[in-house]
């Protein structure tokens, strides 16, 4: 049976190191994106794992902080193809959505808590208290889902875990407040997402959750 033998498409560098701009890494570890390539290159990286890459700059570059120790190795493991974008060492696959609302932070909370049906689906029903469990049921739009609230901060911040009915194991989902000149900002976070497609999947839900989140804020 005939193989297709072509290699995949190497990651734009450009796109993925643009993310940290080089002009930021220099000013923080001294070396832009083309010099650790080329010092990561040198030293043998590509046939690395994560941890050996953190070592090695641990090692010969003392000067850069562990923080960015980890964000020189990412960076350096998309820009080579030996990470997805997206994707971290330890927490799986990630996404950030943010949206400001010309509200108080008082106001957003009040929705969230009063409609969970918003951001967790239809039928939902939540009790912001710490380990607290939590079940959406299914619809024909959704496989539901289910999880656990962990850290509740009135105004501020939630933590829980989310898991959509077909999902191996579970998300963990914070959604943050923060004051802004124009209202607040909706942040929120999930990690530990089974894959790269998910991930963008999960872009684009969260960003229509945020959008009917806001309108019912100013509604």
């Amino acid at each position: 049976m005939a193989t297709d033998s072509t290699p995949p498409a190497a990651p734009d560098e450009s796109l993925v190191l643009s993310r940290v701009s080089s002009a930021k890494v220099r000013e923080a570890t001294g070396h832009g994106w083309p010099e650790w390539l080329e010092v990561l290159d040198a030293a043998g990286a590509q046939a690395w794992d994560h941890r050996q890459t953190v070592a090695y700059l641990a090692a010969e570059h003392p000067e850069v902080t562990a923080w960015w120790q980890q964000c020189v190795t990412v960076g350096y493991e998309q820009a080579r193809g030996k990470r997805e974008v997206g994707e971290t060492a330890d927490a799986g696959f990630e996404i950030g959505v943010r949206r400001t609302v010309a509200a108080t932070t008082a106001q957003v909370w009040d929705v969230l808590t009063a409609r969970p049906d918003l951001w967790l689906g239809a039928g939902a029903e939540l009790t912001l208290e710490p380990g607290e469990r939590y079940e959406v049921p299914p619809t024909a739009e959704s496989d539901g889902a289910r999880g656990e609230v962990r850290v509740v901060r009135p105004g501020e911040r939630l933590r829980m875990t989310w898991q959509p009915g077909d999902w191996p194991g579970p998300a963990t989902l914070q959604i943050t407040l923060i004051p802004a000149t124009t209202g607040t900002t909706v942040s929120v976070h999930l990690e530990k997402l089974p894959d790269g497609a998910v991930r963008e999947a999960m872009r684009a839900h969260w960003r229509a959750v945020l959008a009917a989140v806001a309108g019912a804020v100013v509604a």
